[in-house]
């Protein structure tokens, strides 16, 4: 048998067009395209220095934006206050006394936590189920309705803002 012959072309087959030619094609139109292209370019390309590496582009401050260091022992000291309504122990956890974790915490404009979540050097201790249990329980003072919108300075206000808190018993 004979294979069937080809479909004939649709009819709403379009050519693609491309403007940039084959880099391996040999046709001759599609080299005087690419010289007419380089003879287009009048000046070379220009360039800026690189700025020097390292350092933050806005000297000082915390790379993360965490604005815990600005604050003052009583505004730290309101807030806390603040948090530790909600924040529940585990009395008959082991080494409860011992515990401690730092969290990092994003705030909306208006001072009220939207994130939580245990800070980065934390990240290699929450495979202990009692670090874990520990670090639940202060997420979930943070993100309480009744905690969560914080005291923070007026001037703090209007800007997204990160701060650390660091829970122990």
């Amino acid at each position: 048998p004979a294979p069937p012959p080809p479909a004939p072309p649709s009819p709403t087959a379009q050519p693609n067009v491309t403007k940039n030619p084959a880099p391996d094609s040999t046709a001759l139109n599609n080299t005087l395209e690419r010289l007419r292209s380089l003879a287009n370019q009048t000046k070379p390309p220009t360039a800026k220095a690189n700025p020097k590496a390292g350092g933050a582009p806005t000297a000082g401050g915390n790379p993360k934006g965490d604005i815990t260091a600005t604050l003052s022992a009583q505004q730290m000291g309101a807030i806390g206050e603040r948090v530790k309504e909600c924040w529940t122990k585990d009395p008959g956890a082991l080494d409860l006394e011992r515990m401690s974790a730092y969290m990092t915490v994003q705030v909306d404009a208006t001072g009220t936590v939207r994130r939580a979540g245990p800070a980065d050097e934390e990240a290699n201790r929450m495979s202990d189920p009692r670090f874990r249990a520990f670090v639940e329980r202060a997420q979930r003072a943070l993100l309480s309705a009744q905690c969560a919108t914080l005291p923070l300075p007026k001037d703090k206000l209007g800007a997204p803002q990160t701060l650390t808190f660091r829970f122990r018993p």
